[in-house]
């Protein structure tokens, strides 16, 4: 026997939460009262506990994911079932008579993969045989390492940390505002204490005073970091962020148009304006600026960065670390490598190797 957890319901005249975190992982027993979940809407947070003790069954949304009140979000299974039925419905891969281990189960829910496409290793899946097919795996990665996953208090603590105090930060004050994190101030390396950033939050010290923070309980981060023509320190200080143990939710303003069916990856930015269509996929700290269009079926791999009015048609994909500057265009089906820089006013109709700079003319060059 089973038990659905589903979505709640958290304000009258919104059918739709953001799932923000995820705390358990398939084939996790959880103890009754256990927190699951936390969603958002545009006015609140709520955490979603189990209802009863047991093992949980699969999960299908990810960290970023829109989901509608009442959706399922997982199945808790009754851990006095028989075992052989509960593992196979905790696992729901479709493998027969193949040995799948706890660390492989929770490594594939991580990493996000499906475990019917991992191949067996002497009719055994360990957590070596998930790590070599997410490495074949290609598309950004929406995994969820351990330093993704930080001890955070339960309750309606929302603390939060931008890190950097420049025009990206004052994007992220605006389009957080009413998100219900509260924002203790900005740290920044060349900015003085106390300079006023955005909407009344000033710049609270440099980057060493982020262990302290941490230590008194802000768990969020936001990487108030752009990036023109590079997205280098913005990775950077993402994943020290992670390591260092924060929480980084995306972020969507309010004006911005993102389809149910688009899948956000961990400490993405999508910017007043912004639209995105159905079945794209966004990675990680990626940033879709103000005005930028991303149509039907495109990817966008981890730390990209669409910058104001950068279009995409459908089918395109925008490799890791590339900027797409201001007005340029791509066309369908368009496959721009890794590491690119792709000037303002690009029309780009040809697929563009990794490493490559494009001007406006359409000249290319490696980087």
């Amino acid at each position: 026997m089973s038990v659905l957890v589903e979505a709640p319901r958290v304000n009258a005249n919104e059918d739709n939460l953001q799932l923000i975190e995820i705390r358990v992982v398939q084939g996790e027993r959880v103890e009754q009262g256990a927190i699951l979940f936390v969603l958002e809407t545009t006015k609140a947070a709520v955490e979603v506990y189990a209802p009863e003790a047991g093992i949980v069954g699969r999960l299908d949304s990810k960290v970023g994911d829109f989901v509608t009140v009442g959706a399922a979000l997982c199945e808790i299974i009754d851990e006095n079932a028989d075992a052989a039925s509960a593992t196979a419905s905790a696992a729901n891969v479709g493998v027969n008579e193949i040995a799948i281990t706890a660390k492989a189960r929770k490594a594939a829910s991580e990493l996000g993969i499906d475990l019917a496409d991992v191949s067996p290793s002497n009719g055994r899946i360990g957590e070596a045989e998930v790590r070599a097919a997410a490495s074949r795996r290609s598309g950004p990665t929406m995994a969820r390492p351990d330093e993704f996953q930080p001890v955070i208090p339960s309750g309606p603590m929302r603390r939060a940390v931008i890190i950097g105090g420049g025009g990206h930060a004052a994007c992220l004050i605006d389009a957080l505002d009413g998100s219900g994190y509260d924002i203790l101030g900005c740290t920044d390396q060349a900015l003085p204490v106390g300079q006023h950033v955005c909407g009344g939050i000033s710049v609270i010290g440099t980057e060493e005073s982020l262990e302290r923070l941490l230590a008194e309980g802000t768990r969020y981060a936001f990487i108030g970091i752009g990036g023109a023509q590079s997205s280098e320190v913005r990775r950077a200080m993402f994943e020290r962020a992670l390591a260092m143990g924060f929480v980084l939710p995306p972020v969507i303003h309010p004006s911005a148009i993102v389809s149910k069916a688009t899948r956000i990856g961990h400490g993405c930015h999508i910017l007043a304006g912004a639209s995105i269509g159905p079945r794209c996929t966004v990675g990680n700290n990626v940033i879709v600026n103000q005005g930028s269009i991303v149509c039907h079926d495109s990817i966008v791999h981890d730390n990209a960065h669409l910058t104001p009015g950068a279009i995409l048609a459908g089918g395109v994909s925008v490799g890791a670390m590339t900027v797409v500057g201001m007005g340029a265009t791509v066309l369908l089906g368009v496959q721009i490598g890794a590491g690119c820089l792709i000037h303002n006013g690009a029309h780009i109709s040809a697929n563009v190797g990794d490493n490559t700079i494009v001007d406006a003319q359409g000249r290319r060059h490696l980087r």
